[in-house]
């Protein structure tokens, strides 16, 4: 009988004692929090952003560092940011600060309260009440409870690129933290290369100061040293396919656990996991992502469509082949690919373009190839 009990985490952030080779990376964050300047921290989705910051979080409250982070994801409204940071405030707020965060925002009388429940409260009440001054005073509280704590306090946003979807909230939001820089740092998470578009780049706050970590993929040596102790400590032996799994999720975070997930489960204890397994779970895999995959591709133009299926099976938008097979016009794939690129789904690197899902770019050859 198979033994299920995967030790590979894959759905959703990665518990602290699983995660691999972002030591640097949390030690960079930690250190530009004591700088006075703003932070931005770019990955593609399902790079292990999220469980970056959790990390960031964890090990600087044994420092001193308070850290409250803020879920923005598809946030679409003032209201609903006022939503969300009043219950990152109230998750986030050490016990010992309630009594004082509590007294700061009630002092407001904007409707928001450290239970994190004021501002539901007061809509239920009130529908028609005014969002901004209770947004005034959640944006203002770092600063305000950083006058009643030693250390910094470090605000992070997460998901930050969907605010661009409610524009007048930006403008608050970058003038509060350029101007609490010299006691509280902030860190504006999320992904694809246009989040900080809306940044403001004058000779007040220039964006150009502000300090970028960019998540890289991960190291080959160091996942396949992983996966290998993984299944050897559960008496599995996958020498033999491991170079091929990392070379299949092409070193993106969340697949390559997936695809190492789906090989456990194809290979029984006692056993070398063979090519045969191998392809199982790559075929697993496609299955998994079959939904989503078409999900994708339904959202997007006939010519955004064509682009990814170009990228996909020919490492290019402008391949003339690619163009030819694909009956797409050159023009149309010039308009297309900045597109993808801000969507996160393709991404052009020093060593050519290529679909940043590697499950999505396979899919797509298996289900939409047009190449011999």
């Amino acid at each position: 009988m198979r033994d299920t009990a995967s030790p590979f985490e894959f759905d959703g952030p990665v518990p602290l004692d699983c995660m691999i080779n972002r030591r640097a990376e949390a030690d960079t964050i930690r250190a530009w929090t004591h700088e006075s300047q703003l932070m931005a921290l770019v990955a593609p989705r399902r790079y292990g952003k999220t469980s970056l910051i959790r990390k960031i979080a964890s090990e600087g409250e044994k420092v001193g560092l308070m850290v409250v982070t803020a879920d923005l994801f598809e946030v679409a409204s003032l209201s609903d940011l006022v939503l969300r940071l009043e219950r990152a405030w109230a998750q986030h707020t050490p016990e010992e600060l309630r009594p004082t965060a509590g007294k700061i925002l009630s002092s407001a009388q904007a409707g928001v309260s450290i239970s994190g429940a004021g501002f539901a409260l007061t809509m239920a009440d009130k529908p028609t009440t005014d969002p901004e001054p209770a947004l005034h005073a959640l944006l203002e509280l770092p600063a305000q409870l950083a006058q009643h704590r030693p250390g910094r306090i470090l605000i992070v946003l997460d998901e930050f690129q969907s605010v661009a979807g409610v524009p007048e909230a930006q403008a608050l939001i970058w003038k509060h933290a350029w101007q609490q820089r010299q006691s509280v740092s902030y860190l504006f998470a999320g992904g694809g290369p246009g989040m900080l578009s809306t940044a403001p780049d004058d000779r007040e706050r220039p964006v150009g100061q502000m300090r970028t970590l960019q998540l890289d993929r991960l190291p080959a040596a160091e996942l396949r040293e992983v996966i290998k102790d993984r299944f050897a400590a559960r008496n599995r032996d996958v020498s033999d396919v491991v170079d091929g799994l990392v070379a299949a999720s092409e070193r993106h975070p969340q697949r390559t656990m997936l695809l190492a997930h789906l090989l456990w489960q194809e290979v029984p204890a006692g056993e070398r996991a063979t090519t045969d397994d191998l392809e199982a779970a790559i075929t697993a895999a496609l299955r998994q992502v079959d939904a989503e995959a078409r999900a994708t591709m339904s959202g997007l133009t006939v010519g955004q469509r064509k682009v990814l299926r170009a990228v996909a099976e020919y490492g290019t938008p402008m391949a003339a082949r690619a163009l030819r097979a694909l009956g797409l016009p050159k023009t149309t794939a010039q308009k297309a690919a900045p597109h993808l690129v801000a969507t996160g789904l393709i991404e052009d690197t020093d060593q050519g373009w290529r679909v940043i899902d590697p499950l999505l770019a396979r899919w797509i050859r298996t289900n939409y190839g047009t190449r011999a």
